[in-house]
């Protein structure tokens, strides 16, 4: 998949490998910027929204779950918890699903 698709549409199903390349960077830097600067550390948290919901969207599209649990993600610290757990260590449908073909198909 690639990147634009990964970060910018909301369609489709991801790997857990592919998540937690892009998913983890982009959470946990605003968490630890926040350490020394709050402002600068929303601001990136800002622009990184809309890449972070379809990250986790396409994740739960891989194990047959609606993406509106990416919600999740707006709860301080335990939200995040709850995604990381379902996302970055379930595992998807081998299966094709409603969602979409099987990403693990010929792997």
């Amino acid at each position: 998949m690639d990147l634009v698709t990964a970060l910018f549409r909301f369609k489709g199903r991801m790997r857990r490998s592919e998540f937690n390349k892009l998913w983890l960077p982009l959470t946990l830097a605003p968490m630890l910027i926040s350490l020394f600067s709050y402002e600068i550390a929303v601001t990136i948290l800002v622009f990184t929204l809309w890449p972070l919901f379809a990250l986790t969207t396409k994740r739960y599209h891989d194990f047959g779950s609606s993406g509106v649990l990416g919600l999740f993600q707006l709860l301080p610290w335990m939200g995040w918890l709850i995604v990381f757990v379902g996302c970055s260590l379930t595992v998807g449908d081998y299966k094709d699903n409603k969602y979409g073909s099987s990403p693990y198909k010929g792997h």
